[in-house]
């Protein structure tokens, strides 16, 4: 049976209302199988609706599905992807990505903002590239957002960084497991809507592709790949013909397709996937003052739905003993604990952690 719950991991949480909902209705009945359905169409239209008319849709069940076949489209087995240090893709995809791709990995460890990659960090990288046959080509360029350490990539940041891959020609592609945190957190910040948001950080800045998380979000499992302007810009055609038959010979074609697309459509439907995004900020929000009040200042800033501090050995094992989980996670500035809020979230939850503090303070 599940647990209580836990600040561990927002995979750790089940399932949104709406996700549910859908499990069952597209259970009954009998639907074409491998993604030619009725529901997987909708769920596409609606994706579609967010980034644009000209956006190739896709499905898997697995972010690490997700991220290594969307860049495999998008790259040749000489070439190299770029990507952050402790970037997801670099750290917790064990060898899915030299496995999918064939590629050279080339984590940098950015000098001047820790949790962002800047222009400066891919200039100095690329520096001394010759562009002959014994250097590794450029491929793709690929960042998280929201990122590994809870900050985020702004539209204008992505944009920077976009145009100087693509005039060392790389493509660019976005990690986006929590994207729907990202995109509520633009949103309160700018007032924007969801389809202006969802734009301005991906097609607008440049982006090329997408790995559009649902897991995270309240989703049972699975995620799209999108790849956007696909009749203007031909990184992303190619791209596009070539994914389905990635997805299909690596064993990520699922069959009963609907069953991965229909909470997505459910979830879309109404913005919900971004009332969820943005519950999950705001506990956030909550959890980082009610420790700063206390003197537990956030090691990052808290720009989405993560918290990463270090407590006191006596807070740190109180909190254990109470039952409290959270992750400890390796950053560019040791090992800090992490706490992550989720869609259900609620604030009791955040409130009888800080509770909990005081009396072991």
């Amino acid at each position: 049976m599940p647990g209580p719950h836990t600040f561990r991991s927002d995979n750790n949480a089940g399932l949104c209302p709406e996700a549910l909902a859908a499990l069952h209705e597209v259970a009954a009945g009998h639907a074409i199988g491998y993604g030619d359905d009725e529901t997987t169409e909708a769920a596409s239209v609606a994706l579609q609706g967010l980034f644009g008319a000209d956006t190739a849709v896709f499905f898997v069940a697995t972010g690490t599905a997700a991220n290594t076949l969307a860049i495999a489209a998008l790259t040749e087995p000489w070439q190299r992807v770029i990507c952050h240090a402790h970037a997801h893709w670099n750290d917790d995809e064990s060898t899915a990505p030299e496995r999918m791709t064939l590629c050279r990995t080339t984590a940098v460890a950015p000098v001047v903002e820790s949790t962002r990659l800047q222009p400066a960090d891919l200039e100095r990288v690329l520096l001394g590239s010759r562009g002959d046959v014994h250097q590794p080509a450029p491929g793709v360029l690929t960042v998280s957002n929201v990122t590994e350490f809870g900050t985020l990539y702004t539209p204008e940041a992505l944009a920077e960084l976009s145009a100087l891959a693509h005039r060392r020609g790389f493509a660019v592609h976005v990690d986006g497991a929590r994207f729907a945190n990202a995109v509520a957190a633009l949103i309160a910040d700018r007032g924007c809507d969801g389809a202006a948001a969802c734009r301005a950080l991906t097609v607008e800045a440049g982006v090329d592709a997408l790995t559009f998380g649902g897991t995270k979000n309240g989703l049972a499992f699975g995620e799209a790949v999108l790849f956007f302007e696909v009749s203007e810009r031909l990184a992303t055609a190619r791209a596009a013909r070539r994914f389905p038959f990635l997805r299909k010979s690596t064993g990520h074609l699922l069959s009963k397709h609907r069953f991965v697309s229909g909470p997505f459509t459910a979830s879309l439907r109404g913005d919900a996937w971004l009332r969820h995004a943005d519950h999950a900020n705001r506990m956030a929000a909550r959890l980082a003052a009610g420790l700063a009040v206390r003197g537990i200042e956030p090691v990052f800033a808290r720009e989405a739905n993560a918290v990463f501090v270090r407590f006191p050995e006596k807070i740190d094992a109180g909190l254990r003993a109470r039952g409290h989980g959270y992750y400890p996670f390796s950053s560019p500035v040791g090992v800090v604990s992490r706490l992550m809020c989720s869609f259900d979230t609620s604030e009791r939850a955040v409130d009888g952690l800080l509770e909990d503090i005081d009396a072991i303070s």
